[in-house]
Parts: structure tokens; C-alpha cells; sequence
């Protein structure tokens, strides 16, 4: 009977070849995060970019409003405190 010896783990592929695929993998990985981010990304820039519809259903940019003072209304019922809702200039 032989004694038992000792061997090193012996891989299929060279270790460097592992690091590779791995490496890759991981890069691979970042890019479809990065390319995520931006195509997902809104395109909205400011508040006044957005167009709302009057009561009319008139579509209105909210940019003619730029510059002057806007109250913001709850409209949450009796949750809604009236009273301490602020006069905000944007």
C-alpha cells in the first residue's frame, strides 16, 4: 500500500485564465450598470419642463410660470393641513 501523498489542486485551465474570465465577468457586469443608469435616466430637467393640462384641457408649459410665486394647495382632504402649507419662490 502506497502512502497518501499531498497534490496540489490541479485545475483544467491555468489559473491566469481563471483571473481572466473573472475579470470579464466583473467588467462585463459594470458596463450593463453604467449603460442601466443612463438609458434609464429621467430627461426631465427642472420642475418647468413639465405641461400639465388646465381644467379647459388645454395643454400648458409650466414655464410661464418661471420666476413668480406659487402655492402649493393640499388637496389630501382632512389630512391635509391648509394652514401650514408655504408660499415657496422657485
Amino acid at each position: 500500500m502506497e502512502p497518501l501523498t499531498t497534490n496540489p489542486l490541479k485545475y483544467s485551465m491555468p489559473k491566469a485564465r481563471v483571473f481572466v474570465v473573472f475579470l470579464l465577468m466583473v467588467l462585463c457586469t459594470a458596463v450593463l450598470c453604467l449603460l442601466q443608469l443612463k438609458f434609464f435616466k429621467p430627461k426631465i430637467k427642472d420642475f418647468y419642463s413639465f405641461k400639465v393640462k388646465d381644467s379647459r384641457g388645454r395643454t400648458v408649459s409650466l414655464e410661464k410660470y418661471r420666476g413668480k410665486i406659487l402655492q402649493r394647495k393640499s388637496l389630501d382632504g382632512i389630512s391635509g393641513n391648509i394652514l401650514s402649507t408655504p408660499k415657496v419662490k422657485l
